[in-house]
């Protein structure tokens, strides 16, 4: 579990929202590469997701979960009390991943990375938000896509959709993180 902070200079664990976007295909390259993991998560959740929030917040649900990802995935998510930079945050790497069409908040978009792009993406679709059974959910979306079970996972209400692109070129996605930074959002 890899927290993206909305202030920061991005030192230790975690990264702050604006040098997260400079060098997003850098670093999921380099998760990949120095074999912090084999593929990429990343939670989506929006403002009104309180109780949502709440879960990534919590310190044994963050334990569990890193535990729980290891070696095989890399899970980001960003921290942050700002409704208009949890919005931009969650359009910028929607886009940029190809399934803003698709997923909706909250949800888990699983990808793998190479040094031209992102393959391989899916998105798990999160239906309960609340406090009891949103981890139980989140945790068995995560490890059915490490176990690779994407068609059965437990609960079986998580619905999982194809991204729209079968692959995403780095320059696409740096040519539209670089639009959206220039805004000043982040």
């Amino acid at each position: 579990m890899i927290p993206i902070f909305e202030q920061g200079s991005g030192k230790g664990i975690g990264h702050s929202a604006d040098s997260f976007l400079e060098r997003f295909h850098e670093i999921a390259v380099d998760h990949t590469d120095t074999g912090r993991a084999k593929a990429l998560a990343f939670v989506f959740y929006d403002f009104q997701d309180r109780e949502f929030k709440q879960i990534l917040k919590d310190h044994v649900v963050f334990t569990q979960l890193d535990r729980l990802s290891g070696n095989d995935l890399s899970v980001f998510y960003l921290h942050s009390g700002s409704d208009r930079l949890l919005k931009k945050f969650n359009e910028t790497l929607m886009a940029a991943l190809g399934v803003d069409e698709k997923a909706q908040t909250p949800c888990v978009v699983f990808c793998r990375t190479s040094s031209d792009g992102f393959t391989d993406i899916s998105v798990a679709r999160l239906d309960s938000a609340d406090l009891i059974h949103g981890f139980h959910e989140l945790y068995g979306v995560i490890s059915a896509y490490i176990l690779g079970d994407k068609a059965q996972p437990e609960p079986k209400y998580i619905s999982w959709v194809k991204g729209s692109f079968k692959f995403v070129s780095l320059e696409s996605i740096k040519a539209l993180i670089r639009e959206l930074l220039k805004g000043g959002i982040f």
